[in-house]
C-alpha cells in the first residue's frame, strides 16, 4: 500500500532541519492519497502531548491502588492495555501524571509506536493508574480526532513513517516528539462519516478485550470457589513418590501443585482423566513440506487459502491475537466445532474453544487438540469447562510447573496423565459456558457496552476480529484513494 522513497540528493537545509547525516532519517514514506497532513494538527497548538514519569523501583510494592502502566503494558496486537503487567506503586509518593478512561497512549522509547485506548476497568476499586516517561498522551483538539489518529497510529503507513524517523543504534530507541511529524490522510468534507465509525470500531475491540479478560477471570473465579475447599497439609515428596513419577524437577512436587490435585481427588462429586470424560488428544499438523507440499504464508486474505493460528498467537485475555493465511498443494485438516486447541509448547497452556460450524483454522505442531470422541454426542459446554478450567491451571501457575524444559516450557502427550478433570455439576458446567459462549447480536459500526458484558468470549473474539477487518479495510482505502461510502462498509457486514 505504501513505498518506501528514497531522495536522489538532499539539500543543507533539509540537513539543518533534521540535526542528522543518518541516510536512515532522509527515508520518506508516501501513499496514493495525496491529501495528508502532519499529526500535529490534530493536537492542541499549547500542549500538543502529556508527558509521563519514571517513579524508579524504589516505589514499587506488591499492591496498591496506584497502577504503573509501562511500555511493556502496550502493544501492536492489542488495542487496550495489558492489566496483567501493571505494576503497583506506593501512593505516598504522589503522582500527577494520571490516565483517564478512553485516553490514548503512544510509546515513544523502545517499541516506539505502539499505541492503545486505554480502558479503565478499575473504577470500582477506586484505583489511579500514572504512566512512565517511555509513553505520552497526546491531547487532541477535538475528540474525533482522537479515534481516527489512533487507527493510522497502529497502521503501517504511521509506523514505518516514525521507525524512519527515530535514529538507530541505541540499545533503547527514543523517538521523542516525532511522530507529530508523521503524516497521515486528511479526510474530504463528504468522508468525515469516517470519524464516527472510527470511534464505534475502536471502542467495540477495546472493550471486547477488557470484557474479555473480566469474563475469563470470573470463570476462574467460579472454578476457584467450586473447587479449592480443602485445606490440605503439604509435605515434601518421598523417594518412592519420585520414583512413580520419574521426575525430578521440584514444580510438580510444589505446594499449589499438590493442592490443587488433592482437592480434586477430595471433589465431592469425584473426577474424571481426559479419556474417561470423553476426549481424546492429537497433536496439530506439521506445517513441514514432506507433509503439506509446497505452500506459502502471507497475512492478506487470498481466496482458496487455509486460515493457520499458531498457539502462541492466543491471548492471555483468552481471544485470537492474530492469524495467517496457508495456502498448501497438499489437503489441510481443520479444527471443528466442540475442538479445544491448547498451546503445548512455548507458552504453554493457552486455550481457545470453537464453538460453532463456521470458525475454521489450522494449527501447527505446537498445538494440542482435545477433541471429543463423540462429537455429535458430547455438548459443546463440556469442552468449554475443559479449556476454562486448563486456563484456570494456567492462571494458577499449574501447568507451568507440570511442563517440562525451557523456552517457555512442553507439555506433551505423555503428561497429561496427570490432568485430573473434577465432575462438577450441570449447573456450574451450564454457568461456565454462558461466560464462554452466549451470543448477543453485536454490530461492529455501532458501540453497545451493555451487548458487549452480555457477549461470551468466543462472540467477542469473533466481534473483535470483525471490528479490525473493517478498520483495516476503511483505513487501506483511504490510504489509496478509493474511500466507499458508508452503506458500502454497512452491506458487507451484511
Amino acid at each position: 500500500m505504501q513505498n518506501m522513497i528514497i531522495p536522489e540528493e538532499v539539500s543543507i537545509k533539509d540537513i539543518i532541519e533534521k540535526k542528522s547525516l543518518s541516510p536512515n532519517n532522509f527515508k520518506e514514506i508516501n501513499i496514493k492519497r495525496k491529501s495528508q497532513t502532519k499529526v500535529l494538527n490534530y493536537l492542541d497548538e499549547e500542549i500538543p502531548y502529556f508527558k509521563g514519569d519514571e517513579p524508579g523501583s524504589v516505589t514499587y510494592v506488591e499492591n496498591s491502588k496506584v497502577k504503573f502502566l509501562r511500555n511493556s503494558c502496550i502493544n501492536a496486537l492489542n488495542t487496550s492495555f495489558l492489566p496483567k503487567k501493571l505494576i503497583s506503586l506506593n501512593p505516598n509518593y504522589g503522582f500527577e501524571n494520571m490516565v483517564n478512561n478512553l485516553d490514548v497512549l503512544l510509546c515513544k522509547d523502545a517499541n516506539i509506536g505502539d499505541a492503545c485506548l486505554y480502558i479503565d476497568n478499575r473504577a470500582d476499586l477506586e484505583e489511579i493508574t500514572v504512566y512512565s516517561s517511555g509513553i505520552i498522551k497526546p491531547n487532541f483538539k477535538e475528540d474525533k480526532y482522537k479515534y481516527y489518529c489512533l487507527a493510522f497510529f497502529k497502521d503501517s503507513y504511521f509506523l514505518q513513517q516514525l521507525d524512519a524517523k527515530t535514529p538507530r543504534g541505541s540499545t533503547i530507541r527514543h523517538a521523542g516528539d516525532r511522530f507529530m511529524d508523521c503524516k497521515i490522510p486528511l479526510l474530504k468534507e463528504n468522508e468525515e462519516w469516517v470519524y464516527p465509525i472510527f470511534e464505534n470500531l475502536l471502542k467495540n475491540v477495546a472493550y471486547a478485550e477488557v470484557v474479555s479478560f473480566n469474563k475469563l477471570k470470573q470463570s476462574e473465579d467460579i472454578i476457584d470457589t467450586e473447587l479449592m475447599t480443602n485445606t490440605i497439609d503439604f509435605k515434601n515428596p518421598n523417594i518412592s513418590k519420585i520414583f512413580k513419577e520419574e521426575r525430578v524437577d521440584a514444580g510438580i512436587y510444589s505446594k499449589s501443585v499438590q493442592e490443587l490435585f488433592k482437592n480434586i481427588e477430595l471433589y465431592k462429586h469425584g473426577y474424571s482423566d481426559i479419556d474417561t470424560y470423553g476426549y481424546s488428544l492429537k497433536r496439530g499438523p506439521n506445517l513441514a513440506q514432506r507433509d503439506l507440499g509446497r505452500s506459502l504464508k502471507t497475512e492478506e486474505y487470498r481466496p482458496n487459502y487455509n486460515l493457520l493460528v499458531y498457539p502462541s498467537d492466543i491471548s492471555d485475555n483468552g481471544y485470537l491475537l492474530k492469524s495467517v493465511y496457508l495456502g498448501a498443494r497438499n489437503k489441510v485438516w481443520y479444527l471443528e466445532n466442540k475442538d479445544i486447541l491448547f498451546s503445548a509448547e512455548g507458552s504453554v497452556g493457552k486455550t481457545f474453544v470453537i464453538c460453532d460450524e463456521e470458525m475454521k483454522f489450522t494449527t501447527n505442531f505446537h498445538g494440542m487438540i482435545i477433541h471429543p470422541k463423540e462429537r455429535n454426542e458430547t455438548d459443546i459446554s463440556k469442552s468449554i469447562f475443559i479449556g476454562l478450567l486448563l486456563n484456570y491451571m494456567r492462571a494458577k501457575g499449574i501447568i507451568d510447573k507440570l511442563s517440562v524444559g525451557g523456552n517457555g516450557g512442553s507439555f506433551a502427550v505423555g503428561y497429561w496423565d496427570t490432568i485430573l478433570i473434577p465432575n462438577f455439576p450441570s449447573s456450574i458446567v451450564d454457568e461456565l459456558s454462558r461466560v464462554y459462549n452466549f451470543d448477543s447480536q453485536l454490530n461492529p459500526f455501532e458501540f453497545n457496552l451493555e451487548k458487549i458484558k452480555a457477549a461470551g468470549i468466543f462472540q467477542l473474539n469473533n466481534f473483535r476480529i470483525l471490528c479490525n477487518d473493517f478498520l483495516k479495510m476503511i483505513i487501506d482505502d483511504i490510504k489509496i484513494d478509493k474511500l466507499q461510502d458508508i452503506d458500502y462498509y454497512k452491506r458487507k457486514h451484511s
